[in-house]
C-alpha cells in the first residue's frame, strides 16, 4: 500500500497534460481494486464497457473512451483499457493513439523509480520493461490502418504467503530478480552467472546463497532477469562464483511435488518411479542425468535430475554410454540426485 499511495503522490504534483485520458496513477489505483469497483471509476473517468468474455479461468473486460456527461468538448485521441483477471493475477493494459501521451507516462513512470534495464534509444519504445518492488509495466507499439497504437500494460504480482511456502515448486511464482528482492530481502539474493557450456553463460538469481536453501533462478530473459527458465536445487558446480572460489553446497533441504528431492538414494527414486529409467554413464557429456522417459509415476522431463555416485570409477560404469537404474542398484552402486531442474509449464 505505500508503494502505491508513494507513486499516487508523485504523479498527482505532476502537471496533467492529458485530463480527458488516465494518468499513471489512475491506472496503478484501480488495478488494486475488485473488478466491480474498478468499472466504476473507469466509468467515471469515461470508459465504458465494450466486452465482457470469459474463456477457462480467464475473464476479460474491454473499455472503450466515450467521455462523460460532465465534459463538454471529448478529444478525438483514441483510448481504450482492457482487464484480465485469472486466479492468481490481475493485467490492466491501457492503450492510446497518442505517441505524446504514451511517452508521458513513461516518463511519469521513470519518476516514480521504476527502472528498465533495456535502455530505451531514442523513439524506440516498443518491448521495454519497467519494474518497481511488486509492479511491472510493459510497453509495446503496434501499427493498424497506418495508424501506431502505443499500450502499457500494468501488473502487480501476487504472492504466496510465507507460510505457504513449502515446496520448491511453490517458487515458480517469483518470475524476476524485482520479485524476489521484494519478497525475500535484498540481503537473501544476489546476481551470479550460470555456466551452460564451455564457454557460455546465462545470468540467473540465487537464493539464500551457501545454505541448504540454496535455490538458483535461471532466467529466460537475462537482460530484465526475469522468467523463469528453470530453479536449480542441489549440490552443483556451475555456479560461476563456486567455481571461483571452489565452493560448492552439499545438502539443499527442498523437496518437490512429487517427493523428489536432493540427496535422495537411486533406491528411493526407483521406488518412486515405479518403474526401471535409464542415466547416462561415464562415457558421456552428461554423465548422471536421468533420461526422461514416460514410462513411469515421475516426469523427468519437467523434474530433470542428474545423480550424483561414491563408487562408480571402475572401467564398466566408465566405458557405458547409458546405464539401467535396476542394474546399478543389483551391482551395489551408491547412487544418489546430486541436483534437480525444476522446468516450469
Amino acid at each position: 500500500m505505500r508503494t502505491f499511495l508513494s507513486i499516487v503522490t508523485l504523479f498527482i504534483l505532476a502537471p496533467a497534460c492529458y485530463g480527458q485520458g488516465l494518468s499513471v496513477d489512475n491506472l496503478f489505483s484501480v488495478i488494486s481494486l475488485s473488478p466491480s469497483k474498478c468499472e466504476n471509476q473507469l466509468s467515471a473517468k469515461g470508459f465504458s464497457l465494450k466486452l465482457k468474455e470469459l474463456q477457462n479461468d480467464t475473464l476479460l473486460r474491454v473499455y472503450d473512451y466515450t467521455g462523460t456527461k460532465h465534459l463538454k468538448v471529448v478529444d478525438s485521441i483514441s483510448r481504450c483499457v482492457s482487464r484480465t483477471d485469472t486466479k492468481e493475477n490481475c493485467y490492466l493494459t491501457y492503450e492510446t493513439a497518442s505517441s505524446h501521451e504514451f511517452k508521458e507516462m513513461i516518463a511519469a513512470l521513470k519518476a516514480a523509480g521504476f527502472y528498465c534495464k533495456k535502455q530505451d534509444k531514442g523513439d524506440n519504445l516498443s518491448g521495454l520493461l519497467f519494474q518497481n518492488k511488486d509492479l511491472s509495466v510493459s510497453t509495446n507499439i503496434t501499427a493498424t490502418d497506418t495508424i501506431n497504437r502505443y499500450t502499457l500494460q500494468f501488473h502487480k504480482r501476487m504472492f504466496p504467503r510465507k507460510k505457504d511456502i513449502y515446496y520448491a515448486n511453490d517458487l515458480l511464482s517469483f518470475t524476476s530478480h524485482e520479485y524476489l528482492v521484494y519478497y525475500f530481502g535484498e540481503e537473501n539474493v544476489k546476481t551470479d552467472a550460470y555456466v551452460v557450456g564451455k564457454d557460455h553463460t546465462v545470468k540467473c538469481s540465487v537464493l539464500f546463497a551457501n545454505t541448504n536453501r540454496q535455490v538458483v533462478f535461471i532466467w529466460a530473459d537475462d537482460v530484465n532477469l526475469c522468467g523463469i527458465s528453470g530453479l536449480l536445487f542441489g549440490g552443483q558446480l556451475n555456479l560461476k562464483s563456486s567455481s571461483q572460489l571452489g565452493k560448492y553446497v552439499e545438502e539443499n533441504n527442498w523437496s518437490l511435488k512429487s517427493g523428489i528431492r536432493p540427496g535422495m538414494s537411486l533406491e528411493e527414486l526407483r521406488l518412486r518411479n515405479g518403474n526401471d529409467f535409464r542415466f547416462y554413464g561415464g562415457n558421456s557429456a552428461n554423465t548422471g542425468l536421468v533420461i526422461p522417459t514416460g514410462d513411469g509415476k515421475l516426469d523427468f522431463k519437467k523434474e530433470e535430475i542428474v545423480l550424483g555416485c561414491l563408487n562408480c570409477r571402475d572401467d564398466k560404469f566408465n566405458t557405458a554410454r547409458v546405464v539401467n537404474a535396476d542394474d546399478s542398484i543389483e551391482e551395489g552402486r551408491v547412487l544418489f540426485i546430486l541436483s534437480v531442474m525444476l522446468n516450469p509449464q
